[in-house]
């Protein structure tokens, strides 16, 4: 009889190494920290207007920010859904608004620029980190909705995301494999207070 003291052992590490292995070949990989977050929001409602505000964690790295630094914009988009609870407490969407954020650096100036897609302000800033604040400091006014009342049981929800669909060709396929350009909040839902 043939005997192998370390065999039984060797066993599970080869197949604890084979299989991850076939997950990141796979795709596979372990859960990062979110880079994108929605902190906390509030919306108010008063004289027919709705305005929300939120804290937002935005965070940009790896191969993302090299593209930024080589002179690729990134588009940022923050989506705000109102929903309206029915006679059974179910939600249903009643509106839908969203907010692009458009973030260049300049080699030459070795700067920051955010543009407000919809209104074309542009302002600008020395690192990303603060050009990230800025939108991170979230907020907006909107009109309510027709068809919707100040005493309806209203809630509001928000997600912050990169918009892969902006990207120049090549770079669209990379995003969509990529965890590193899957940037994206999980929604925060909040009630609207009337004032």
């Amino acid at each position: 009889m043939f005997f192998q003291p370390n065999s039984g052992a060797a066993r599970p590490t080869r197949l604890l190494q084979a299989l991850l292995l076939a997950m990141l070949l796979a795709g596979f990989s372990i859960p990062a920290h979110a880079q994108f977050a929605v902190n906390s929001g509030q919306s108010k409602l008063a004289g027919g207007l709705l305005s929300t505000s939120a804290q937002l964690t935005l965070k940009i790295t790896g191969d993302p920010a090299q593209a930024l630094s080589k002179g690729i914009g990134l588009t940022i988009v923050v989506q705000t859904r109102l929903y309206r609870a029915s006679l059974a407490s179910w939600y249903f969407k009643v509106a839908n608004w969203e907010q692009r954020f458009r973030v260049e650096h300049h080699a030459l100036s070795n700067r920051y620029t955010l543009t407000q897609v919809a209104t074309g302000t542009t302002d600008d800033f020395p690192t990303l980190t603060e050009t990230l604040s800025a939108i991170g400091r979230f907020a907006t006014t909107v009109d309510l909705p027709a068809g919707t009342h100040e005493n309806d049981d209203l809630q509001m929800r928000l997600q912050v995301s990169l918009d892969r669909k902006s990207l120049p060709g090549p770079l669209k396929l990379v995003a969509l494999i990529f965890k590193d350009w899957q940037l994206r909040s999980s929604w925060g839902r909040w009630k609207v207070k009337t004032r």
